[in-house]
């Protein structure tokens, strides 16, 4: 049986009117970034695709997404409308900071943003490789961040997803503001609120509709985001904060002036503190109130006629470590093709939790997938390196060789679906089993086969019960 999914991205050399894809930048939960050329002009642009990878498909051999199901049409359309309407917003603004757009185009179902292209990395994968940014490199991240979120502030917009991910290094300039997927037209809409938050990023107001968001809450994820530059992890998630703060505990996130982090003063600390004060009102209001005293570190410098960016010169890529351990617990689940799986996931990904996402899409079962997900969480990846390997080869150690898991897992699911479809039709359901395995490409779609067997609508409900338990 053949396991593999179909790749949701589109191949190189798609065309979509003047512009033809070269290849992934990076995919996210909702959208699928490229790099493509603009035929018309002979210039690079970035094209980002609206792909909401829960509930949107790709019919196969075609450009054209669609809902999964009907039930999810209306989720879909509505994010749709949404992903416009980011367009729209980012296309108000001018500055250096925030991602250009261009224009959109609507088509296949779906919709596309055409953004200036310019190299460099995600500030993600610039720290995966990195041993963290030094006192001066953070306030050469924090002061353009600041500048664009000023600009956003002021005509009313919040970012509200600010991360590692979504900091884009420039090989030769300042940094930039990228992915308004969580972009909101107004500061005082209660109902554009949005329930995807990035834990360990998001402050509480986030998590919770009847808290006001402002700027303090795209400040709050920005100190999360130096924070992690600092310390080489994200901080205590928001939840985890409250709930210990409601028990009557300290906060379990530490204070950066109580850590004392090597080469860093005070004054940085102190304001990156501040920053991710728990509640609203211990916060920095306004981006006015701390741009000032990050400009004051960034300008410490030996030479500040040179340009004045993050990124060096040397290659970014991936650590060798942590690929070899994906690979070997992703082929538990399905089997030799996890390299390839991972190789062409490493080409899409811009990050650990983009790769993570990626892959998990290869494993049929929603419980597997859920495991595979849980071992690569974000909450472990904010182990050092050395722990984190030694739990996960640990786990892979503890199991059977890849080939003999997914031979195991198949043979089990078979035996199953043959004994609970036994009960209801009788002895062929072997036959019927064999036949659904024989052209499907995930378990889900041989469940979908087998319930056509099945007359009653009451047993196709109890024979549904039984194989989730698998």
């Amino acid at each position: 049986m053949n396991l593999q999914a179909q790749s949701n991205t589109l191949p190189a050399g798609t065309r979509l009117e003047c512009y033809q894809i070269q290849n992934v930048l990076g995919v996210g939960g909702f959208g699928i970034t490229y790099k493509a050329k603009d035929l018309n002009l002979g210039c690079d642009v970035a094209i980002k695709e609206y792909f909401p990878a829960s509930f949107a498909i790709r019919a196969s051999n075609t450009c054209t997404v669609t809902s999964k199901s009907d039930n999810e049409e209306d989720i879909y359309k509505t994010g749709l409308q949404r992903f416009l309407d980011e367009a729209r917003i980012l296309a108000q603004f001018k500055s250096r900071s925030i991602v250009h757009v261009n224009r959109f185009i609507e088509a296949n179902g779906t919709a596309y943003i055409i953004m200036d292209y310019e190299d460099g990395v995600p500030l993600s994968r610039y720290l995966l490789r990195s041993k963290g940014l030094s006192e001066q490199e953070v306030a050469l991240v924090a002061v353009p961040i600041l500048e664009g979120l000023r600009t956003i502030h002021a005509s009313k917009y919040l970012h509200r997803d600010i991360k590692p991910s979504n900091i884009y290094l420039r090989k030769h300039g300042k940094p930039v503001l990228i992915d308004f997927g969580a972009a909101r037209q107004s500061i005082d809409n209660d109902s554009a609120q949005t329930g995807f938050v990035t834990h360990g990023y998001a402050p509480f107001e986030q998590y919770n509709t009847h808290d006001e968001q402002g700027p303090w809450t795209d400040i709050y994820a920005l100190g999360a985001t130096l924070y992690r530059c600092i310390m080489k992890k994200a901080p205590v998630d928001a939840l985890d904060r409250l709930a210990s703060l409601q028990a009557g505990e300290p906060d379990p996130l530490k204070p950066l002036l109580l850590e004392k982090p090597k080469d860093y003063g005070n004054e940085i600390l102190s304001c990156i503190d501040w920053m991710l004060s728990f509640k609203i009102k211990d916060r920095p209001q306004s981006v006015n109130d701390i741009i000032e005293r990050f400009k004051e570190i960034r300008n410490k410098r030996k030479h500040p006629e040179k340009s004045q960016t993050v990124l060096s010169q040397k290659d970014i890529d991936w650590d060798k470590e942590f690929i070899d351990v994906i690979e070997a617990e992703l082929a538990t689940y399905i089997g030799p093709l996890a390299k390839v799986m991972v190789k062409q996931a490493l080409k899409a990904s811009a990050n650990l939790d983009d790769l993570y996402n990626a892959l998990s899409i290869h494993i049929d079962s929603p419980s597997h997938r859920e495991q595979f997900l849980q071992l690569f969480s974000v909450r472990a990846s904010t182990k050092n390196n050395s722990v984190m390997t030694e739990k996960i080869t640990s786990h892979i150690t503890a199991g059977v060789s890849a080939k003999n898991a997914q031979s195991a897992r198949e043979k089990h699911f078979r035996q199953k679906a043959e004994e609970v479809l036994a009960g209801f039709i009788g002895p062929l359901a072997g036959v019927l089993v064999d036949e659904a395995m024989q052209g499907s490409t995930n378990y889900d779609e041989v469940i979908r086969k087998l319930l056509k067997e099945i007359t009653k609508e009451k047993d196709k409900n109890t024979f549904l019960t039984e194989m989730n338990k698998i």
